[in-house]
């Protein structure tokens, strides 16, 4: 029987529901089982998005028992590399770092996944020990992910870029394009907001455009899909509805994923990400890409180099509540163009972000990972091919 060689994924999964959870699911459900023996190491705070990236007690003792799990897989499963996403946090990174050096010390090599595009403010506005510290951490990383050619940068002067791998996020496709008949006077133009809702995630800006886009037309429907993670966002976004009358034209539809999600993509017209916080690669924007809907957007993380400007959507100011309305008026208002910008979407998903390139870049990358590695750790070349 050939060993294959052996791959320690540590990340959490759904639920609850986010780029990152999902991101680890797909590469636990691909073919990288074909690959690697793989074991997983789960992360997930099951008690729901609003305590995402919000720490508390429960986080700690949570994570004590992760750390002693992630000892007993390096110790009994020895791996060859170890993978996880970085976080650009001081204590998520620090979180990170010591599941990282556990691996490091067991001889694994490290491959870290950078799933967003502030990593670089978050360094150079850290304090001098903590800059040092972060340099020694990433000075163990065998490759390092990103999601995008503008995001190399981040790292300059802190990982050779022979050592950085791009990686675009993947999504499942379905077999045919989809086709999708445009209102005409028979129903209102719907426009998808789909995402965790909060703030900065730019579900306050799209409800402050409203007010402008129904003084210009009123066939519109608002439709927001996702759960709130600040009960704070959410009564800002009840009270402004209430003072502009809103409700005719907004409908919040909760968290979607499987079917359901599946069947809000389609039955919209346009897809609006006007994000305000520094993002990676959102996986709902290449969702609503292949789902053929022309996105508009921010320029936010690598969604530039993603979507393009009057390639596959439009991309708008950030923060911009009258330019976002413009935007959209201006999309509604040209039939053709929008449905131009939609099947350009859907091609250019299937070109360069499908699930199955997603993971042939993947485990590429671990294999040249494997192939770098000290001949004491190296596996046998037939270990690198699927069995």
């Amino acid at each position: 029987m050939v060993t294959r060689p052996k791959l320690l994924i540590i990340g959490p999964t759904p639920p609850p529901y986010h780029g990152v959870a999902v991101a680890i699911r797909t590469l636990l459900d691909s073919k990288l089982t074909e690959s690697f023996d793989l074991s997983h190491l789960d992360l997930a705070d099951r008690r729901g998005i609003g305590h995402v990236n919000n720490p508390d007690w429960h986080d700690v003792v949570l994570f004590v028992l992760q750390w002693f799990r992630l000892w007993r897989l390096l110790l009994t499963r020895r791996p060859h590399v170890v993978y996880l996403v970085l976080s650009q946090t001081t204590l998520g990174f620090i979180r990170d770092s010591l599941l990282i050096w556990p691996a490091v010390l067991t001889g694994a090599k490290i491959v870290a996944h950078l799933h967003g595009g502030a990593l670089r403010d978050w360094y150079e506005s850290s304090w001098a020990p903590i800059r040092l510290y972060a340099r020694a951490v990433l000075g163990t990383v065998a490759r390092m992910i990103v999601l995008g050619e503008s995001f190399r940068g981040l790292f300059a002067g802190l990982i050779p870029d022979e050592r950085i791998a791009v990686v675009p996020n993947g999504v499942e496709l379905s077999g045919d394009e989809p086709r999708r008949d445009l209102p005409n006077g028979t129903r209102p133009w719907r426009i998808l907001h789909l995402n965790t809702l909060n703030r900065m995630k730019g579900t306050l800006v799209l409800l402050a455009a409203l007010p402008t886009v129904l003084r210009h037309r009123r066939d519109v429907a608002f439709i927001f899909a996702g759960s709130w993670s600040h009960p704070l966002h959410r009564q800002v976004a009840d009270w402004y509805i209430a003072q502009h009358r809103l409700e005719p034209y907004v409908t919040f539809v909760g968290e979607v994923t499987g079917l359901a999600k599946d069947a809000v993509l389609q039955s919209s017209d346009v897809f609006v990400f006007p994000g305000i916080q520094q993002e990676g690669q959102p996986m709902v924007v290449l969702e609503a890409m292949a789902a053929g809907l022309p996105i508009i957007y921010t320029n936010q993380g690598c969604l530039r180099e993603t979507v393009v400007n009057g390639e596959c959507g439009v991309e708008v100011y950030t923060n911009d509540p009258y330019d976002l309305a413009l935007r959209i008026c201006a999309l509604l208002d040209h039939d053709e163009d929008q449905r131009q910008l939609g099947t350009n979407a859907r091609r250019r998903c299937e070109l360069h972000f499908s699930k199955d390139r997603h993971i042939e870049r993947m485990i590429q990358t671990f294999q040249e990972v494997l192939t770098d590695a000290s001949p004491d750790r190296r596996p046998s070349l037939s270990a690198s091919q699927p069995r």
